[in-house]
């Protein structure tokens, strides 16, 4: 979520062809499109932080807004902030795709058409966890970009406080770009924070050619230590240290690595989808934003977002069931009533993997040994094969111990040792690859996967699930006992488990009304499915069920044997029922004022193939072959494809070429939407560079500051959300 202009301060970007078809004539959605390529090199870590910044203040919209008084944004944080990439790839139960918006206040103010455009912005709470903080920020911009200077001419200082109501200061910087260098541009950065013990520096000078074609920079992070850069039109010469005293090149050496500016390597963080046949862009109506009463009192002052994957509140928790939430459109306010249930239903269709074609997929994989263990947090599982692997029969495998830190996950090599199943015995996975839970049954040559729908009551039109109003389900296996307490939390199975012991099939409800609406019941107990009231986070510390419970399969008819449930060929769609504390395994949907549940759309799902000629390299390496399940939810969003985890950065694993035809009826294409180019090796190629300070120094300190004094109070609806003027 880079801004290609700051980046061009160290690198000029190239162009990608495409392939002409008829999804690509002249004027189609496909063809317009813009491709947005940014270079990272460790280099250019403190140049993230200006890049952030400009995509992040380009959701305001400030000259739209000049001299009109404050006025109220939402912002998408996670369009220009890294924090949220976590490389996660599956069929999510909804938190991390969830829509979460920054709420923001901007004043901008300009004397007369000559004058500068001051840009004042009060962020209350940015950032999520421990890391959030109240964030004031003022912009003075004297020139705009433009093709001869595309950094503008502007000076941009920010300070960050714990919260509006305690301004002690916590850190901030300052960007300003350069005026004083004649036929030169580019700028400085400085930034600090604290946070009790910890804290943070990073700093830089960039100038360049007006036409950039050469120039120097000098870098500095306290993750990643000083760096120093000259660069060409074809290639950057780059130096690392501890500090900038002790770059090699202050004492008269400039040997350093040497790296091409026109060769790359891509990777693509963001896809979109067109229609194969007309080429337009494939929309996906997923929600939209709403105003609710923090207080309940019919004062509707903050905001949120409804959508497929439940709301987004700025307070976690902050609407109750049965409150009435807002939504303005064309002027006209629109009242909702929000529905909440203690769980939620997740309908699953069936999906078949060939075992032969299982092989080099990582499963995770749970069972008594690790809990007795207590050393590692899964174990991955792989399926192996005599011929191909030497071991001693076909099957699934325990391969590793994964242990998951503040770095990401590490994997300890064990075995291989097969995992025996009795007969009919099925075995229970979980693979981000295939979007969530596999199972495999003894005997079979396949394996199962599902592609999933969240239940939300508003299915009960002609041929959907809830048309008569109600299901009736039966269960053969981890089926839910009813009301669960602290004691039947304690044990994977049998007793203290959440789980009848007695075989099935065990009876359940589920009904769009009455005392327990869009909420599993159990027959056997007359008790809806859901944690009690009483219990906490912190009391299921020590329970292996305190990320909440998940049922086995449930179908609309019984089976005539249990282990039929998961025989493909037998049942092929069967629905779940998951339950807990969090706001990610339970319902929240809103209903209109004629009493229907709003329905948004699933993303759009369906299963990937992998080859050479899909990769955007040519080359697909130990990837050919693979099948991944995908989704896309507009917008840039589709998920799904392997990440891989250096460091605290992720990167794809591959990229996919544009063009490429998918989809469950081949009815896509897709396109890149953003790029990140890693500059590839140019060794001997920067003889005619020399390192050298750059005519600007670094910074140590800040010049101006973010004084703009208290927020105003808005009480209207936001103008601008996530760039777009409303």
């Amino acid at each position: 979520m880079k801004l290609n202009k700051v980046i061009a301060a160290v690198s000029v970007l190239t162009s990608v062809g495409i392939a002409q078809a008829a999804f690509n004539d002249a004027g189609t959605d496909y063809t317009n499109a813009p491709q947005k390529r940014y270079v990272w090199n460790e280099a250019l870590q403190p140049i993230e932080l200006v890049n952030s910044i400009l995509c992040f203040t380009a959701q305001f919209n400030t000259t739209e807004f000049a001299n009109q008084g404050p006025y109220l944004v939402l912002a998408d944080e996670g369009a220009c902030f890294d924090d949220t990439d976590d490389g996660s790839t599956g069929q999510s139960a909804g938190a991390a795709n969830t829509v979460s918006y920054v709420t923001a206040v901007a004043d901008v103010t300009r004397e007369s058409t000559s004058s500068p455009l001051i840009v004042n912005v009060w962020l209350p709470e940015m950032g999520g966890g421990d890391g959030e903080q109240a964030i004031k920020f003022k912009a003075v911009i004297s020139e705009g970009a433009s093709d001869t200077n595309p950094f503008g001419q502007f000076q941009f200082n920010f300070e960050f406080f714990d919260n509006f109501d305690n301004l002690t200061p916590r850190g901030g910087g300052e960007v300003i770009t350069l005026d004083s260098v004649p036929g030169s541009i580019g700028f400085t950065l400085y930034e600090s924070s604290s946070n009790g013990s910890n804290s943070y520096t990073q700093s830089a000078s960039v100038v360049m050619d007006a036409d950039r074609s050469n120039g120097i920079a000098l870098t500095a992070s306290d993750e990643s230590g000083a760096y120093a850069l000259a660069f060409n039109a074809d290639n950057v010469l780059v130096q690392n240290a501890s500090s900038f005293g002790s770059l090699p090149y202050k004492s008269g050496n400039n040997s350093g690595t040497c790296l091409s500016r026109t060769q790359f390597n891509n990777d693509v963080h963001r896809y979109d989808l067109f229609n194969k046949t007309t080429g337009a862009a494939v929309s996906v109506n997923s929600g939209f934003p709403i105003k609710y009463a923090s207080q309940n009192n019919g004062n509707y002052d903050s905001f949120g977002y409804i959508g497929y994957w439940g709301l987004w509140t700025e307070v976690d928790n902050a609407v109750t069931n049965g409150e009435t939430v807002v939504r303005s459109d064309d002027g006209v306010t629109i009242p909702y009533t929000v529905i909440k249930a203690p769980g939620r239903l997740v309908k699953n269709s069936v999906k078949t993997l060939a075992l032969a074609n299982a092989r080099g997929i990582a499963f995770s994989y749970w069972d008594d040994a690790l809990f007795s263990d207590g050393t590692f947090d899964q174990w991955v599982v792989k399926y192996l094969t005599a011929a191909a692997d030497s071991v001693g029969q076909d099957g699934f495998y325990k391969t590793g111990k994964l242990t998951w830190g503040n770095n990401g996950p590490t994997v300890a090599v064990y075995g291989p040792t097969l995992i025996s199943l009795s007969t009919n015995e099925s075995l229970y996975m979980y693979s981000e690859q295939l979007g969530g839970e596999v199972k495999y049954l003894e005997g079979k040559t396949s394996l199962t996967y599902y592609e999933q729908k969240f239940i939300n009551g508003s299915e009960t039109g002609a041929g959907e699930e809830l048309n008569g109003g109600s299901l009736t389900l039966y269960c053969y296996d981890n089926c839910p006992l009813g009301t669960l307490d602290a004691g039947e939390l304690t044990s994977w199975s049998g007793a203290g488990s959440p789980f009848e012991s007695g075989s099935g099939p065990h009876q359940f409800t589920f009904s769009v009304s009455g005392g327990n609406a869009l909420t599993l019941v159990s027959v056997n107990s007359s008790e809806p499915v859901q944690f009690n009231g009483s219990l906490t986070s912190s009391s299921l510390n020590n329970s292996p069920w305190s990320w909440g419970v998940r049922s086995g399969p449930m179908v609309t008819s019984t089976v005539s044997n249990a282990y039929d449930i998961y025989d493909p060929t037998i049942v092929t769609e069967y629905y779940v029922w998951e339950t807990g504390l969090s706001s990610w395994n339970q319902l929240t949907a809103v209903k209109d004022g004629n009493g229907d549940i709003l329905s948004f759309d699933k993303p759009l799902q369906f299963t990937y193939t992998h080859t050479n000629a899909n990769d955007r390299s040519g080359s697909a390496g130990a990837f050919a072959g693979q099948t991944y399940l995908v989704n896309y939810g507009g917008n840039g969003d589709l998920w799904g494809l392997p990440y891989v985890q250096t460091g605290n950065r992720y990167a794809p694993e591959f990229s996919i070429a544009d063009g490429v035809v998918m989809g469950g009826s081949s009815q896509y294409v897709i396109k890149a939407r953003e790029i990140e180019q890693t500059m590839q090796s140019a060794s001997g190629q920067c003889t005619s560079l020399t390192l050298s300070d750059p005519s600007v120094p670094v910074p140590t300190s800040v010049s101006g500051d973010a004084d703009i004094g208290d927020m105003p109070v808005i009480d209207g609806d936001p103008s601008v959300i996530a760039g777009v003027t409303q």
